[in-house]
């Protein structure tokens, strides 16, 4: 019996025993082996990688040298340094491929990580980091930071004290590394900007400088624009009036900027930022006055950067030779390229457009970049050309030819559309073309095709004398008969008024129409309002046939209306009128006798 215990705690010894070495030992030692073959595997395929790209690497950066050389030659600095920057990043990756080549690949077959690793880019995002910071400003309570720009300043986010609102602290000290130089010329953009009360306080003593502005919750213009083109492969019609709609508010705030005798000379997209459906301007580093005595600095951000502000830097003209204010013009076009492209321009006005966007847009952004003497004039004539297709039913049928710079009409309220029969179609000036030659040949089938056209045309216009159409047209109602167009007692409150009457085949009785509607309304005691910047948001959203749904709601709310007001020609050339509210939709022709 003892023996029989004996042999059976050995075997269970033996077994336990067995399993433990499989466990600690064996399988470790296979998975190292294992382990092993594979980084041996992956060292022959990175090498032979590595050995492949070394020389394609260096091949194009001998181009791209060769390229920037004759570039040096035709005096286009603005390629030259481009080809310089890709030649120098061709010439890194043979360098690190090198390297890697002959130290880190064989390192990594021994198990060790060589140190110094390029960590993965990550996307530049307007995000605040939570904690606070140790600096202290009087009046203001420090609740995170933000990312630092090239002007080496320290940015905080802060509530203030007085008023409990959020301001962006920009703070220079020489203890942390700030350059004197650098505070004087912000001092000197602060002092600029105070005109326009972007600068709510400001502190200098004898180590740093700082000054507060106002706080936008919000994501620059570089993060809005990628979500757009990642919602779809090209930008619909919603997607480019809210393009449409931040480059009109950028636009307004550069108007502010060159009325007050201002360049603010940094417009760029991570200077934008989006809030509440409007972009607004940031930085004020290198804000300088029109007027300014000072040469020319090459301060600003390449590919949003005007290549002429450049080269007559280097020539050392003064502030006040040039207009500024184009520079401002040059970058917005850049700016509106980017949401459009999702990328910067490479090569300036000569910049292709490689996805699908409406003639018109494009063309503004040729005019806004192209030479200095050749663009336009002023923020004031692009802004007009961009309200124009803006408030237009239909963004991508707007052509060059229709924008009021090319027609030299100023814009109003009642020309803020296109007219509706306007072929989709480019123009030779926007690199659309050229068109194709046409032949003026007389051909017998051209001449039955006519005949037949004007048969055709002759039948319609009789059909819209026929007896149905007289009877409806009795039906409608009449405003010199009625003392409202609509049936309804009490005003429901402010109503926004959307006028598409250059739609219409006759503007102008279209537009008598909709002033004696909208005069017969007031008296009534409607509250009327005409916003063309609640407009161009309302148009974003709004459907082609609006009904009154829980979003129509929602937006209605949110901006604070309590309808909609909409004056369109349908299909009979009649003026018809559309209110649309939360609870209820009321369309009826307006006639007036």
């Amino acid at each position: 019996m003892f023996s029989f215990l004996t042999g059976l705690v050995l075997t269970l010894m033996i077994i336990v025993g067995t399993t433990v070495l499989f466990v600690t030992v064996f399988l470790p030692l296979c998975g190292a082996i294992f382990r092993f073959i594979g980084r041996i595997i992956r060292f022959f395929v990175q090498e032979t990688i590595d050995l492949i790209l070394i020389p394609v690497a260096l091949f194009v950066c001998i181009i791209k040298v060769l390229r920037a050389g004759l570039c040096v030659v035709l005096a286009r600095w603005d390629i030259a340094n481009i080809e310089i920057r890709a030649a120098q990043k061709r010439f890194n990756e043979a360098w690190n491929r090198l390297v890697a080549l002959l130290i880190d690949n064989p390192l990594r077959v021994l198990a060790i990580e060589p140190s110094g690793q390029a960590k993965q880019p990550q996307v530049n995002q307007r995000r605040s980091t939570p904690t606070p910071p140790s600096k202290k400003f009087e009046g203001y309570n420090i609740v995170g930071t933000l990312q630092s720009g090239g002007s080496g300043a320290k940015i905080y986010i802060a509530n203030s004290n007085h008023n409990k609102s959020q301001v962006v602290i920009k703070c220079f000290d020489i203890t942390d590394g700030s350059a004197l130089p650098q505070i004087v010329r912000e001092s000197r953009s602060m002092e600029a900007a105070k005109g326009l009360g972007l600068i709510i306080e400001h502190h200098l003593t004898d180590e740093r400088f700082w000054y507060a502005t106002p706080y936008h919750n919000g994501d620059h213009l570089g993060v809005v624009t990628a979500s757009l083109h990642r919602s779809s492969s090209h930008l619909n019609n919603q997607c480019l009036r809210k393009v449409l709609l931040y480059q009109q508010t950028l636009l307004q705030t550069l108007r502010e900027y060159h009325l007050a005798g201002l360049w603010h000379k940094d417009v760029k997209p991570d200077n934008i930022i989006v809030h509440d459906e409007r972009a607004h301007l940031v930085d004020l580093g290198l804000v300088t006055p029109l007027a300014s005595a000072m040469t020319l600095t090459t301060h600003g951000t390449e590919y949003f950067r005007d290549p002429e502000l450049v080269r007559r830097a280097m020539r050392g003209v003064k502030v006040h030779q040039v207009d500024g204010s184009k520079f401002d013009v040059y970058s917005a076009g850049a700016v509106l390229y980017f949401m459009l492209e999702n990328t910067f321009p490479p090569h300036g006005g000569l910049s292709g457009f490689s996805k699908n966007s409406p003639e018109g847009i494009r063309w503004i952004v040729r005019r806004a970049m192209s030479e200095y003497d050749k663009r336009y004039g002023s923020i004031e004539e692009m802004l007009a050309d961009v309200e124009t297709i803006l408030h237009s039913k239909n963004v991508s049928l707007v052509r060059p030819a229709d924008l009021p710079s090319m027609t030299n009409k100023s814009v109003t309220l009642d020309s803020v559309a296109h007219k509706k029969s306007i072929p989709n179609q480019t123009t030779p000036s926007t690199g659309g073309g050229p068109f194709q030659h046409v032949s003026n040949k007389t051909r017998p089938m051209g001449v039955l095709a006519l005949l037949a056209a004007i048969i055709m045309g002759t039948a319609a216009v009789y059909s819209t004398t026929t007896p149905k159409d007289v009877e409806n047209t009795t039906n409608t109602t009449t405003l010199s008969a009625q003392p409202t167009i609509f049936d309804i007692t009490t005003p429901p409150g402010t109503i926004l008024v959307l006028d598409d009457c250059a739609m219409a085949s006759n503007p102008e009785q279209c537009r008598a129409d909709v002033k004696t509607a909208l005069t017969l309304l007031t008296a009534q005691g409607w509250d009327i309002t005409v916003d063309p910047i609640a407009e161009a948001r309302t148009r974003v959203w709004l459907p082609e046939n609006p009904q009154n749904t829980i979003e129509v709601a929602t937006k209605l709310e949110h901006e604070q209306f309590a309808g909609i007001l909409i004056f369109q020609e349908d299909e009979n050339y009649d003026v018809v009128a559309t209110l649309l509210t939360s609870q209820t939709t009321i369309r009826m022709r307006v006639v007036v006798e």
